[in-house]
């Protein structure tokens, strides 16, 4: 925040949670405010609603776009979104074999590991030396698809480590 800014404080509410309460500056865009909320709550910020009064606020508008110019305190309502969990075809693509292709339906609730198992059924690959990736980021065991943020038509990608190779 700038020195000398207008400070003004932000107060979110939310059914499921307590008041949270934040610093801000009018010029600061709501994506700031969505950010401190994922840090105090861990809702991914592509889950969150944010509203002023019943003005859904867009992620990329300063807070001063909103007419709170002459406001030192403004209260938001936070609504959170959950994903469907439709299962969501997804093509693998090995990375040998010439770009060999798999269809795999896949949860946003399925866990990483379930997921290497189905490459297991379609590609004999053991969990163990898989390396999937999946919009340019590397699947953890202990996570599920929905912290990578899958979609309908997103691409998986396996290379495998060489044991002794």
């Amino acid at each position: 925040m700038a020195p000398n800014a207008p400070c003004l404080c932000v107060n979110v509410h939310s059914e499921e949670r307590k008041l949270m309460t934040f610093t801000a500056n009018k010029d600061d865009r709501v994506k700031k405010i969505s950010e401190h909320i994922r840090s105090k709550t861990k809702v991914p910020v592509r889950d969150q609603i944010l509203l002023l009064g019943s003005k859904t606020l867009q992620p990329q508008r300063k807070l001063s776009s909103y007419g709170i110019d002459k406001e030192k305190t403004i209260h938001l309502t936070l609504k959170v979104v959950k994903p469907s969990d439709e299962e969501l075809p997804m093509v693998l693509v090995e990375l040998r074999d010439e770009g060999q292709r798999h269809l795999l339906q896949v949860r946003r609730s399925s866990s990483v590991a379930q997921v290497k198992k189905m490459i297991e059924v379609k590609t004999a690959i053991t969990p163990e030396t898989q390396i999937v990736t999946c919009n340019g980021k590397k699947l953890e065991d202990g996570k599920i698809m929905a912290d990578y943020g899958i979609k309908k038509g997103n691409f998986l990608f396996l290379t495998y480590h060489c044991i002794g190779g």
